[in-house]
């Protein structure tokens, strides 16, 4: 008998995490294992987080990993208080590499098979290499909790430099419609289109049949048509169970992401300093929009290292990214501020991190002095995090602010969106230009991909707003966090 338990993307976007059950054969996989903004939004805030020293205990107390056994990694479960417990996931095959599908790995059992195309393990790694926080590791864990006896015969804590106790996680990368065995289960990755390289849909083949699961998708970017052939593919699979995003589902209409290059473009050309502008870190299609108007209106686009990084990692995946000599590297003020002063090289190496350092000596790095000097040559990618270096290049007056990125819909995004702005009145780039289109299918997207893949029951997930699928009557089905449905 097979099963579906939804743990997260229940009546919220994101925080995927559905198991899929075959308890005749005992065979147990999830699908995507996100954090929940929207539930960790009630009790954390960037200055209020859960702590390290709890493993997942601060998680589990208010439900932001689900209470399961065999499912976590084993030192955090022995500093919890639990009892050993075996691993009984056979396999987690990720959609894609948002967090509110796959920030969580952190937490799993380090015997748990990855699974997701080359591009999502690309994003992973970029991530673990060049995030600051404390839950990243994804595609590598060190043993935490652990001592040893040092050279002196004195107790130490274990560091990434005890490398017997840094493990590789098991990534597998599946070929797009190549079919991947999981315990009884039968699984293809089909490529679709979203806002960040590698997304992809799984059809799971069960001994009641097959089971899609959409992942995120959309039809409007600029490879929407890899998400209609994964429709296509779905429709031949006959599905008994479909599991499908709705975030959009009360959206009639979508902005296709060709349009939002034209409007970028036509903004810069009417830019007479600086073009500042902000979208997704990780959206490689947007970063194709900005760098096309850039090149169309003679102008170099300028990233973030962490973005840079991120090209660097995807250059050999199957992801249709802005290659890395196409861009150029942002090196900052950091630490003491000495990548423009008079210090010797080792020393101005030493304000960056260890994966940063190589960049120093890249003839494609600008610094913000070099931006100063020539602003009309540049689109800059600035984000909330990145105002502050707008007080080294001091914007001249005609430059303009262009954001594309989401509207604010919570509180915390709406306080960082009035900072955000006090910093463009003070440099004088308000009133901005708000240009964006979403990484979501709409209403009409989605009715119309459900009626051709035809399935006997459909369950809508990763939407605010699922009660709006009721009207494909007999087939909806409304689903419960953590009850089991059987199909």
């Amino acid at each position: 008998m097979t099963s579906l338990t939804f743990y997260g993307g229940v009546k919220e976007i994101g925080g995927n995490k559905i198991l899929v059950e075959d308890e005749d054969k005992d065979t147990n996989v999830f699908l995507d294992f996100g954090m929940s903004f929207g539930q960790a939004g009630e009790y954390f805030t960037e200055f209020l987080q859960p702590r390290k020293c709890n493993g997942i205990k601060d998680f589990l107390e208010f439900g932001l990993l689900p209470n399961l056994k065999g499912v976590y990694r084993k030192d955090y479960v022995k500093h919890t208080g639990r009892k050993p417990e075996e691993n009984k996931i056979d396999a987690l095959f990720i959609s894609h590499a948002h967090a509110d599908h796959s920030s969580y790995i952190h937490f799993l059992n380090r015997e748990i098979p990855l699974y997701g195309g080359s591009a999502t393990k690309a994003i992973l790694k970029t991530l673990e290499e060049t995030s600051r926080t404390g839950f990243t590791e994804l595609l590598t864990m060190l043993e935490t909790f652990k001592c040893y006896k040092n050279q002196k015969g004195k107790m130490s804590r274990v560091t990434k430099r005890k490398k017997e106790y840094l493990y590789k996680r098991e990534f597998n990368e599946m070929d797009k419609e190549k079919e991947t065995e999981a315990g009884s289960f039968k699984v293809k990755r089909i490529p679709v289109n979203h806002s960040l390289p590698g997304a992809s849909a799984y059809i799971i083949e069960t001994d009641e049949g097959n089971i899609v699961y959409t992942g995120d998708l959309r039809f409007h970017g600029r490879k929407g048509e890899i998400t209609e052939k994964f429709v296509e593919i779905a429709e031949k699979h006959d599905p008994i169970a479909l599991i499908t995003e709705g975030t959009r589902i009360k959206k009639e209409e979508s902005k296709p992401e060709k349009e939002v290059c034209e409007e970028v473009k036509k903004e810069i050309e009417k830019t007479n300093g600086l073009a500042i502008v902000n979208f997704p870190v990780r959206d490689t299609e947007r970063m194709t929009s900005f760098l096309e108007a850039a090149e169309e209106t003679d102008r170099k686009l300028i990233v973030n290292t962490k973005q840079f990084r991120l090209l660097e990692h995807l250059e050999e995946t199957e992801a249709d990214a802005p290659k890395p000599d196409e861009v150029l590297i942002h090196l900052p003020n950091k630490s003491w501020g000495t990548i423009t002063k008079d210090y010797p090289e080792r020393i101005k190496k030493q304000d960056y991190q260890g994966w940063e350092k190589e960049y120093l000596d890249r003839e494609n790095t600008v610094t913000s002095e070099d931006i100063k000097k020539n602003q009309e040559e540049y689109v800059y990618r600035c984000d909330f995090f990145q105002l502050k270096n707008l007080i080294d290049i001091k914007p001249k007056k005609g430059s303009r602010y262009i954001r594309s990125v989401t509207e604010p819909f919570d509180e915390e995004m709406e306080i960082q969106l009035e900072k955000a702005e006090n910093w463009l009145k003070h440099f004088n780039l308000y009133p901005y230009k708000q240009v964006h289109c979403s990484g979501h299918a709409n209403q009409k997207q989605i009715e119309k991909m459900i009626e051709k893949i035809n399935p006997e029951k459909v369950y809508p997930i990763h939407t605010e707003h699922p009660g709006k699928f009721r009207r494909f009557k007999g087939k909806t089905k409304l689903v419960r966090k953590g009850k089991k449905y059987r199909i």
